[in-house]
């Protein structure tokens, strides 16, 4: 009689364990690590202070959402394991300053239009030999891209890959793949959406692994064609973020870093260093599909993004 109340008190603690389905992995709030700032430039300083140690630094002016220069750059700052930090056109905020005291190369990122011919004089006179600078800029965004690319040929000597994303109207598809870019060590060339210079296709033709990231209303299907390119792109912003992901990172360590869909600035920053750790940079709202974090091991947190949406992608991951 005892043996028999024993097997019942065994199968009966079993069912209730098997209906329980704890899982032991789930994320909560302090699974996510936030990397902010009071203001852009400050959280761009605290993504470099997570970055380990580096000789190289990628200024690039973000004023007003100037983007378009630091669009190139994460293919640059994946070869040279370099953060990307902000200025602007004629001085440089505290928080950048204290990392650029600590490097030896100092890379500018666009024509005196966008940083100042001035504040790279400055810095050259406060380097007393300890840095060198370099800039990297063309006429226009597009020449921009185009030598950037140039500059990270002459440290890999090949070209693995290349992106194309409109350089007017796809800056949210060309942060998309920044973290892939700096994994990979790979550039980003700027397009105008209906045709490519033959300097930048120059580049192109070193490669036959091209994608063209956004749809067909910000790259046409004849330039897509001409490139022999693969089209990347979701009805928005948002869904071809996540077939980006899909795409590369089928072998992910489970790392997410999250930042707003709507604030790209962060996005920026944050590429170098999410491809550093070999993951995605996943763009979020408050109303995108967040299926792809299921399963995640770690979400961080770039800039100020509300908690609500925090809370949606802790949920999702534990799905």
């Amino acid at each position: 009689m005892k043996i028999r109340k024993k097997i019942a008190s065994i199968l009966l603690t079993s069912i209730l364990l098997a209906g329980l389905s704890v899982n032991v992995n789930a994320l909560d709030s302090r699974d996510v690590r936030s990397i902010a700032g009071i203001d852009r430039y400050a959280t761009a300083s605290g993504i470099a202070g997570n970055f380990g140690p580096y000789e190289n630094v990628i200024l690039v002016n973000a004023d007003n959402n100037m983007l378009a220069d630091g669009l190139s750059a994460s293919g640059l700052a994946g070869v040279l394991n370099a953060p990307i930090l902000l200025v602007h056109k004629d001085s440089i905020p505290n928080e950048t300053q204290l990392r650029i005291d600590i490097a030896k190369r100092i890379y500018i990122i666009g024509s005196e239009g966008s940083i100042s011919r001035g504040l790279e004089d400055r810095l050259r006179d406060q380097s007393m030999g300890g840095f060198s600078v370099k800039r990297i800029g063309g006429v226009n965004r597009y020449e921009t891209s185009y030598n950037v690319a140039r500059e990270i040929l002459s440290i890999k000597n090949s070209v693995g890959k290349v992106f194309v994303a409109n350089g007017r109207l796809g800056e949210a598809d060309a942060m998309s793949a920044s973290a892939i870019a700096a994994r990979d060590g790979e550039p980003i060339l700027l397009t105008n959406g209906n045709n490519m210079d033959s300097k930048s296709m120059s580049i192109v033709l070193r490669t036959n692994n091209i994608y063209a990231v956004g749809g067909s209303n910000v790259i046409s299907q004849s330039l897509v064609s001409s490139l022999n390119a693969r089209r990347i792109s979701g009805k928005n912003r948002y869904y071809t973020n996540s077939l980006l992901i899909n795409q590369f990172y089928q072998n992910s360590n489970g790392s997410y870093y999250l930042s707003d869909g709507y604030k790209l600035v962060d996005a920026l920053t944050g590429g170098p260093l999410a491809g550093k750790n070999n993951a995605p940079i996943f763009l979020v709202g408050p109303n995108n599909n967040k299926s792809i974090l299921r399963g995640a091991s770690e979400l961080v947190s770039l800039g100020g993004i509300n908690r609500s949406i925090i809370n949606q992608c802790i949920n999702a991951a534990n799905r």
